[in-house]
């Protein structure tokens, strides 16, 4: 479990830095090791992809972890609650913002063809990419209420295994 939330963290710190240099080189057009600005827009959206895919999988995961013990354990708790909550918070910003960044980079190619105007495009991805730093903030403190909630089942089952 902890080995995947450091691998979230480095996911998370690659996606900001990533899509920041796609938005500057698409403003400044310079090329990043000979990627034009769509070649390079496309690396990043399949990273950014996967990092916020494999977010979602961890909050999953450790959410049915901890009911398992839970129920395994017998343990009088609210802490599931707690997991649904932070998962009721995290999953809308997460699913949103995929959506707000997936639309920007499909609309690289709408822009290439005339479709659209490059300044929908690119208020898309800034809007995006701010709504994604808001969303990592979001992510950071379900990280440290999922590691809270973890230490209080730790403490409940070490108390419980005292009384028995």
């Amino acid at each position: 479990m902890w080995g995947l939330m450091i691998v979230c963290y480095i996911g998370m710190f690659f996606s900001v830095l990533l899509l920041s240099i796609s938005g500057f080189q698409s403003y400044f057009d310079f090329l990043v090791y000979k990627a034009n600005y769509q070649e390079f827009a496309l690396l990043v959206i399949m990273f950014y992809m996967f990092s916020q895919t494999l977010i979602m999988f961890y909050f999953i995961a450790s959410g049915t972890a901890i009911k398992k013990e839970i129920i395994k354990n017998q343990i009088n708790t609210v802490a599931y609650e707690k997991v649904k909550k932070t998962k009721m918070i995290l999953f809308p910003h997460l699913t949103l913002n995929i959506f707000i960044l997936g639309a920007a980079f499909v609309l690289i190619g709408a822009v290439d063809t005339g479709a659209i105007s490059s300044l929908f495009q690119s208020s898309l991805f800034i809007f995006g990419f701010f709504h994604f730093l808001y969303t990592v903030r979001i992510q950071h403190m379900g990280f440290k209420e999922n590691i809270n909630i973890v230490i209080e089942l730790a403490e409940l089952n070490d108390t419980a295994s005292l009384v028995n």
